[in-house]
């Protein structure tokens, strides 16, 4: 009930057009670029619209059954609508010409809310924080214009609960004009005189109610005095009369005594004071006692009024000279006169209207002064005022630092401050730097802003701690808070500065830059300043978002068009596909050269590898897919059936991601075709590689089993051969010459020998079919005896053997076979060491294995022969060039030996030239 109360005290529900809001509808049209804008009111059944812009001309009040407005006022909060056919309470009553919707609370000063100021789009639309903001502004400004026409309202009310208060109070009161013909007449002068109201409008007061021996004597202007008066009938009777002139009107009061007329000036809501013609206060009333916080003084002069009483001029920085009711007691008529005074913690702005109180004769009795507190109005007009000027510097400027500047002279200017600054923190975030400095009036603050560049570290001066602090500061320069650095300029107290405000301007959590206020007044905090700074700041720091989004939105664009330049110049086929709830893909971004893999694409098709996909594939795809919901990079090669019917094979890698709550997948396919069939030609060469491989290995066991079966048919032979050579040369009647040939019989006998049981022994071996019995043994013996059974070809070329074995070696291994594989090595090392050089042998024991290793001084092996050194038949190149006898058949049968022990055999280069040979036999094999 209270909220509309309020709403049919503003009036607008039964005003014309408003200019104000009109205005204020208009811009939001403009600055929002929107079909139409409105402040629209909410009684309790209609909208009245009090101003529209943009709207087809029809009825000004409307049912609520059509309203969006109605849930501003019913949420007390903003009502935000990308769609009204999708918005749950509005798709009922959606209007084609409102889709979109967008409406700020309209507040009275109590906090109700009467209605709302909006704008409407017949298209839909995505309001940005920005456009919001800039509606919230314009919606304060219309809320700031409602409270005035309230208080203006309110001020009439007043007015007319004064006369209802005359009509009521049981003393008469008549007005008269400046002739003394009867203004106005209230039911106590009725009940006096015995006239109606009707009878005596526009007559001369003297005639009805003065007998005739008094009309000639005027009484004086406020003076209570005692009078005889006479009623319709005649009759006379005493009464006390006061007679007080405001404006071009005389007021007449009549009652038995003055006690009533007191009681009624303090009804007032309006501060009443009168004083004499000789300048002495008379009267204050109970409103303007409680205003000034003291009682009329008669004894104090006109000119200590100011300072007794506290008044000060309108910006609140000095005492006022003098009063408004001193001005009228000089003669001056004094209207709107605005003045300010220090109550309660804060300044209370007060509006004064004085005149003097002269008798018709010209005589100056004294003079009356009606003072009213505008405190509340004046600051909502203030603020209005300032963020009307920002919001326009705002849509006016071309970039953020020339926006930031404006609005802080803009700020300045409209709230009488000393100064205003404008501060930016530097790229590298060292300093905060001054940009610019405003400052108004007379002030001299040269001391203080100065000429020269201007810049403070983080915490120094009110720039310096807005940084630090990443808030408002509210700051009386006499005490220096304890997280500041220091003041930054000393001079701000030399030049009067009594408080400095300052708020940061952010992107997000950042600070970018300062706004800085200055002013000689000392205010206490304002939460509304305060707001309306923060507010600035804000708008400033979206508005450097914007233009960083216009900007990143500009280099985006030129990277894509970039990107699409490279793309064009490969193979690839570069996408990414949103895949629906139905797992449906859909092409959302697709490089120009799909014809690569999906041949020539008709125009206006959008190709997927899911369309085209060939069926036989279709399960690589479920594979695909899955790898790609699970959140895994994978990749797929499949047959793409192109729109020429061509079978292409494509190789794919792609991605999943979600953004938004939508799954995208980007991808990059190739058209790898002629690759498969090089893979597949190849897979065909490589087939008849293994083929080919397989016979050759056929072949090669084949020989192997030739090999051995010839071997072995040879054994009996050369063994033959070599019974019978020795019965020769064992014969005493052979010859010298028989015997000298028998013995090369006997030599190339043996050399036979070696080679079959050599070859023997590989066949075996390479079958499996040779066997060992390892047992523990003496190593270092086995060793020894090897050494000493080759002395003599040793000694034949001079060579000397050095024997190092460990003492106690023991091996677990086949000795004969053992001794085998160590006649092999050192029979090679005497046969490969030049006369006078020396081999060495040694035998260690190393944790569970025994090492040992038979090195020479030979003619050693190239480097790049070590690998086939143990192959069959293999003989290194410079023995062969040295004309060194000997089958290759040795080395491999050692190695074969060694393996067969589950050891390891190597060959390398011996310190000193020559070769090193190393055994490794396990101690304990398992």
């Amino acid at each position: 009930m209270d909220r509309l109360q309020t709403l049919h005290a503003t009036g607008l529900l039964e005003a014309g057009p408003v200019a104000s809001l009109d205005r204020l509808t208009s811009l939001a049209a403009r600055l929002l670029q929107a079909n139409a804008a409105m402040v629209s009111l909410i009684d309790a059944d209609h909208q009245h619209f009090a101003s529209s812009h943009g709207l087809v001309d029809g009825p000004r009040t409307r049912s609520l059954s059509h309203s969006y407005c109605k849930y501003v006022v019913q949420d007390e909060a903003p009502l935000i609508v990308a769609d009204s056919r999708l918005d749950a309470r509005l798709r009922e009553i959606s209007d084609p010409q409102a889709i979109a919707y967008a409406g700020f609370p309209l507040r009275a000063p109590d906090g109700s809310v009467l209605g709302s100021f909006c704008v409407i789009d017949s298209r839909e639309r995505d309001w940005t924080p920005d456009e919001l903001a800039t509606l919230g502004d314009l919606a304060e400004a219309a809320s700031v214009e409602v409270a005035l026409r309230l208080a203006v309202a309110r001020e009439s009310v007043a007015r007319q609960r004064t006369e209802a208060i005359l009509q009521g109070t049981h003393d008469a009161f008549i007005s008269t004009d400046r002739t003394g013909r009867v203004l106005s007449w209230n039911a106590a002068a009725e009940r006096m005189f015995g006239y109606g109201p009707a009878e005596v409008i526009g007559r001369p007061i003297g005639e009805l109610i003065f007998p005739d021996r008094f009309r000639d004597t005027m009484p004086v202007i406020g003076e209570q005095v005692s009078v005889t008066v006479a009623g319709s009938s005649g009759q006379e009777f005493p009464a006390e009369m006061l007679l007080q002139e405001v404006d071009d009107a005389l007021y007449f009061a009549f009652a038995p005594d003055s006690a009533f007329l007191q009681a009624l000036l303090d009804s007032l809501d309006t501060g009443v004071a009168a004083c004499d013609n000789q300048g002495r206060l008379t009267f204050f009333n109970r409103s303007l006692r409680e205003l000034l916080g003291k009682e009329a003084a008669a004894d104090l002069s006109m000119e200590d009024w100011p300072a007794h009483y506290g008044v000060y001029t309108a910006d609140g920085r000095e005492l006022a000279k003098d009063s408004a009711l001193a001005r009228a007691q000089a003669g001056e008529i004094v209207r709107g006169e605005q003045m300010a005074i220090w109550r309660d913690g804060q300044w209370r702005r007060l509006i004064a209207h004085a005149r003097p109180i002269e008798t018709a004769d010209g005589r100056r009795l004294g003079a009356v002064s009606v003072t009213r507190d505008i405190t509340e109005a004046h600051r909502a007009e203030e603020l209005r005022r300032a963020r009307h000027a920002v919001a326009q510097v705002l849509s006016d400027a071309t970039n953020a630092t020339d926006a930031a500047i404006r609005a802080v002279a803009a700020i300045t200017d409209e709230l009488g401050w000393l100064c205003g600054e404008y501060w930016q923190v530097t790229d590298d975030r060292q300093q905060v730097v001054r940009l610019s400095s405003h400052t108004t009036g007379d002030h001299d603050l040269s001391a203080f802003t100065g000429d020269q560049p201007l810049s403070f570290v983080i915490g120094e001066g009110l720039p310096g701690l807005v940084w630090r602090r990443n808030s408002e500061v509210w700051w009386h320069t006499g005490v220096m808070p304890e997280d500041m650095e220091s003041y930054g300029r000393r001079a701000l107290q030399e030049v009067g500065i009594r408080v400095a405000v300052g708020v940061p301007v952010r992107s997000g959590r950042r600070v970018l830059g300062v706004l800085a206020f200055y002013t000689d007044a000392d205010l206490p905090y304002d939460s509304d300043t305060a707001g309306m700074f923060d507010a600035v700041g804000a708008h400033l720091g979206q508005f450097l978002e914007r233009r960083w989004a216009e900007d990143m939105s500009l280099a985006l664009a030129d990277a894509r068009r970039n990107f699409n330049r490279v793309v064009e110049q490969v193979n690839d086929y570069v996408w990414t596909v949103e895949v629906n709830g139905a797992g449906l893909p859909s092409i959302v971004y697709g490089s120009p050269n799909a014809s690569g893999v999906f041949g020539p694409v008709p125009d206006g098709a959008q190709p997927t590898l899911t369309d085209r996909l060939h069926p036989d594939d279709a399960e690589l795809l479920v594979k695909f897919q899955q790898d790609l919901l699970d959140g895994e990079p994978t990749e797929l090669e499949c047959r793409v059936i192109g729109y020429d019917d061509q079978v292409r094979w494509i190789w794919t890698r792609a991605m999943s991601r979600w953004e938004n709550d939508r799954f995208y997948v980007d991808g990059l396919s190739t058209n790898v075709t002629d690759r498969r069939e090089l893979a597949n030609k190849r897979e065909e060469l490589l087939e008849q590689e293994r083929h080919q491989v397989g016979q050759l290995r056929t072949l090669d066991r084949m020989k192997d089993e030739l090999a051995a079966l010839v071997i072995h048919e040879l054994r009996n032979p050369v063994g033959v051969i070599r019974g019978y050579s020795e019965m020769l040369i064992d014969s005493p009647s052979l010859g010298e010459l028989d015997r000298k040939h028998a013995d090369v019989i006997e030599r190339t006998t043996l050399h036979l020998q070696g080679l079959v049981d050599d070859l023997l022994d590989l066949a075996r071996l390479a079958a499996g079919h040779i066997s060992i019995s390892p047992r523990p043994l003496a190593g270092g013996k086995l060793a020894h005896d090897v050494i000493e059974n080759h002395a003599p070809s040793a000694a034949a070329k001079q060579l000397t053997i050095v024997a190092l074995i460990q003492p106690d070696v023991t091996v677990h291994a086949d000795g004969q076979r053992l001794r085998q594989a160590l006649d092999n090595l050192l029979s090679n090392a005497i046969k490969y060491t030049r006369d006078g050089g020396t081999v060495t042998v040694s035998a260690e024991q190393r944790g569970d294995e025994v090492v040992i290793q038979v090195s020479d001084t030979g003619i050693g092996i190239p480097e790049e022969q070590y690998s086939h050194l143990f192959s069959r038949f293999f003989r290194a190149s410079n023995a062969t060039d040295a004309g060194i006898k000997g089958t290759g058949l040795g080395l491999a049968v050692t190695k074969a030996i060694v393996e067969a022990h589950h050891g390891t055999i190597s060959a390398g280069p011996a310190s000193g030239g020559g070769t090193r040979f190393t055994i490794t036999l396990p101690v304990n094999p398992a």
